[in-house]
């Protein structure tokens, strides 16, 4: 059985996200996504434009009972991007390139441990109509939409 690890905030859940987590549901028998806590939040830049841990969590339920995988789905919080990945039953990462530093850890942590490393399988961004990786950041910037269409104006 493959249990797969994700994480991010998924505060809009924009095109990229929604292939990011479709990539772990196609690959994954099951599903173990890491959101980022408030406090996790408040370290990045434009946190204040970040919807709440229960606002983010609850779209994302929404989501995974809409494509029917939310019962193979765990969602927990996280206070940091490690610990989770820890834990001995999992068996992949799933990355985008901002994360794989973060996965490479954990499995350094994990060989620390005598535990088998996370299989890692990394996820290309998904590229708005500028040829650049939609974000949050340039959603709630107004650059571009949820689907990675240049905002015009």
């Amino acid at each position: 059985m493959s249990y797969i690890l994700i994480g991010g905030t998924f505060d809009s859940l924009h095109r990229g996200h929604r292939e990011f987590i479709r990539q772990a549901f196609v690959l994954g028998d099951k599903v173990l996504i890491c959101l980022t806590s408030d406090d996790m939040v408040k370290e990045k830049p434009d946190f204040r434009d970040i919807g709440t841990y229960e606002k983010r969590k609850g779209k994302l339920e929404l989501f995974l009972r809409e494509k029917g995988w939310i019962d193979k789905a765990e969602i927990v919080k996280i206070e940091d991007p490690f610990t989770e990945g820890l834990r001995p039953e999992l068996t992949h990462i799933v990355v985008s390139e901002e994360t794989e530093k973060n996965a490479e850890k954990i499995n350094d942590m994990r060989e620390d441990r005598n535990m088998k490393p996370l299989g890692l399988i990394l996820i290309k961004w998904v590229l708005s109509d500028d040829g650049k990786p939609i974000s949050d950041a340039r959603i709630r910037s107004g650059e571009i939409d949820s689907e990675g269409r240049l905002r015009k104006g």
